[in-house]
């Protein structure tokens, strides 16, 4: 009778450490993230904080040093709760880039930091490096692609560029070559079409996909700070099923520009995407603040056909 209490104590014991297991990946992961993932000499964990008088952008080591969110003179105006940088699905696997573990990490082999043309070095995290233009260049391994991506940021707005080279021949199910957690509180987007039409709709946590259409640019107004959030590509992103689409959700307006929805890609095969971000301040929802932000960047960052 004491041999079988003792069994179906430890049992209990036992079962009851696998939930708490469970519940805590933290503690189930300590293994895999106690091995080192980066190249020597890149930090893996931890925020270095870029600041420029207008701008303050966070970069998050442990998600293969993209974006954490963005502010703007001082409030935030993108958030922290979704990835940032580019993503992808191999056909019939799982997410590989920024934060995602699903199908394989994304692994930072390099990193460099220039301050108004001075080079940093950059030997920790925890820091906040202030200048008039800021670039961070990162380059990295997603899946079967070698990354090349820049952060800039000046006093005007935050520049984003990846450029991307397939390593050998693979198949993508899914891209999202840039994303952008922009808050709940904005109301209504517009958009200019690579055909020059102007397209607009609101934002009412729909739960569905809002815009759906390739576009050099889209905004969101978001009325609590009277911002228009603006997203500029000089480049048109196109691909395989290429859109522009904003995520009309309860917890983000969170915004995609995906390269493709399946396509394939030979060895040497190469892609290279801007996108420029800009809170347009004075924004009342009429769009002519941020009409006229847009016009500025095109002439300052003409379209490139």
């Amino acid at each position: 009778m004491f041999k079988l209490i003792l069994s179906c104590w430890i049992a209990v014991v036992f079962v009851s450490a696998n939930e708490v297991l469970a519940a805590d990946p933290a503690k189930t992961d300590k293994k895999e993230t106690s091995q080192r993932l980066y190249d020597a000499g890149v930090p893996e964990t931890g925020f270095l904080t870029l600041k420029t008088e207008d701008y303050t952008v966070p970069l998050d080591a442990a998600s293969g040093w993209t974006i954490e969110k963005m502010f703007y003179r001082g409030d935030v105006f993108s958030l922290n709760n979704g990835h940032y940088g580019t993503v992808l699905q191999p056909k019939g696997g799982q997410w590989w880039g920024t934060g995602h573990k699903e199908g394989g990490r994304e692994v930072v082999h390099r990193i460099k930091l220039l301050v108004d043309g001075r080079d940093v070095p950059i030997t920790k995290t925890g820091e906040t490096v202030t200048g008039k233009r800021i670039e961070f260049i990162k380059e990295s391994t997603i899946w079967k692609f070698k990354v090349r991506a820049r952060v800039i940021l000046t006093n005007d707005y935050v520049e984003e560029q990846t450029a991307m080279e397939a390593l050998e021949d693979c198949e993508i199910g899914l891209m999202y070559y840039f994303m952008h957690c922009f808050p709940p509180t904005t109301t209504k987007w517009i958009a200019e079409l690579p055909d020059g039409k102007i397209e607009q709709g609101p934002l009412s946590h729909s739960q569905g996909m809002a815009v759906n259409k390739d576009t050099i640019w889209v905004a969101q107004f978001d009325a609590t700070q009277q911002l228009g959030l603006l997203c500029y590509t000089p480049k048109v992103i196109v691909g395989n099923q290429s859109a522009s689409h904003i995520w009309d959700l309860d917890r983000y307006h969170k915004y995609y520009l995906r390269h493709n929805r399946g396509q394939a890609f030979k060895k040497g095969e190469k892609l290279d995407f801007t996108v420029i971000v800009k809170a347009v301040p004075d924004e009342t929802g009429d769009w002519k603040a941020t009409k006229k932000a847009a016009s500025s960047l095109m002439k300052q960052f003409p379209v490139v056909k």
